[in-house]
């Protein structure tokens, strides 16, 4: 071969090799034009915060509202991810407690390669979900999310299932009140029905019923009539002493709700004034009471009482169910003073069944 041959040859090489090597640099290039499009396009994604680390453990980019998050730090391309893990537990970014600081820092470091999400309370309060998510290429993205509000409307909406759950619960119990305030064929029988919906619905143990006099004396009667959804907590011998003495004129609860024609409720009759001695004693091991007037015709004709062996606090919400449900016994006092023979007794007032 003559030297100009040769150097054809050569020459050829050369180019071959300069082909190939522009092939890989335009490889290259388009592959760090798809890498930045790839992360322009997550920096712009779902109003998150975000920021891309390199394989190095160094800053490549951030968006504006990752940079919100350390409004006192210039984010600059290259800052390493430990720094900004040890600035965001130590400065408060997030809450961490101080003995747990250096734990949470190493687990943070140690699981830069790992996929892992956690929830931080902020200092002002908010809710920040924290999302680490390596890529085949060996970055890490690090995403903040202010959850706030989506945590607030779970939590509103597992606050608002039990009292869904109650409302619908009072609404059934208050029905079945006003059927029996319509259907009872008795006063007694719809003292017995209304106290064990109360029992069933509320908690309540037992429950009972006593007479005013007609004359506005105030003064109570028992009627005998009980609904006793816990024995132990009402036995006989129990009840017959709070029968016993349903008209002390010591006690000012079931005299009160005559007077006033307002409930009553007591959270521990150990130690509430209102109670006489002679109540108290014979309550036994009951400790709350609510005493509801049941009135009609302007007056109140009686007295329903409800027991309980656990201290109750009184629930403005309950007690207004309570009143409502002994209530509806007003229509069953009604239709038996339209069926008492004014001739029998002219001036003895209501005498139920």
């Amino acid at each position: 071969m003559t030297l100009l041959g040769a150097a054809g040859v050569l020459i050829g090489l050369l180019l071959v090799l300069l082909a190939g090597l522009v092939w890989r640099l335009r490889a290259v290039r388009a592959s760090h034009d798809r890498a930045r499009a790839r992360i322009a396009a997550l920096l712009e994604s779902d109003g998150a915060g975000l920021a891309v680390w390199d394989s190095g453990g160094r800053l490549v980019a951030c968006n504006a509202r990752f940079r919100e998050f350390y409004p006192e730090v210039t984010l600059k391309r290259g800052l390493e991810f430990e720094d900004l893990v040890r600035y965001t537990a130590t400065r408060a970014v997030v809450i961490v407690p101080e003995e747990e600081i250096e734990d949470w820092i190493e687990k943070r470091l140690a699981g830069r390669a790992e996929a892992s999400t956690e929830t931080r309370r902020t200092p002002d309060d908010r809710r920040i979900e924290i999302r680490m998510r390596p890529t085949e290429q060996g970055e890490t993205l690090l995403v903040y999310t202010d959850v706030t509000a989506a945590r607030a409307a779970a939590d509103g909406a597992a606050a608002a299932a039990p009292s869904a759950t109650a409302q619908a619960a009072a609404l059934r119990m208050l029905q079945e009140a006003v059927a029996v305030g319509h259907e009872a064929g008795s006063f007694h029988q719809a003292v017995r029905d209304v106290t064990r919906l109360l029992a069933e619905s509320g908690g309540w143990d037992a429950g009972t019923a006593y007479l005013a006099a007609a004359d506005g004396s105030g003064a109570l009667v028992s009627t005998g009539v009980w609904h006793v959804a816990n024995e132990q907590v009402a036995p006989l011998a129990t009840r017959s002493a709070i029968d016993a003495c349903c008209d002390d004129a010591d006690d000012r609860v079931l005299r009160r709700a005559v007077a006033s024609a307002a409930a009553t409720w007591i959270a521990n009759v150990t130690v509430d004034p209102r109670l006489s001695d002679a109540r108290r004693d014979a309550l036994g091991g009951i400790r709350s009471i609510c005493a509801v007037p049941v009135s009609s015709a302007g007056r109140v004709v009686a007295v329903v009482e409800l027991f309980a062996a656990a201290s109750t606090a009184p629930d403005p919400i309950r007690e207004r169910l309570i009143v409502s449900a002994v209530g509806q016994l007003a229509h069953v006092i009604e239709r038996e003073r339209a069926a008492f023979t004014p001739a029998a007794a002219p001036d003895a007032g209501f005498q139920p069944s």
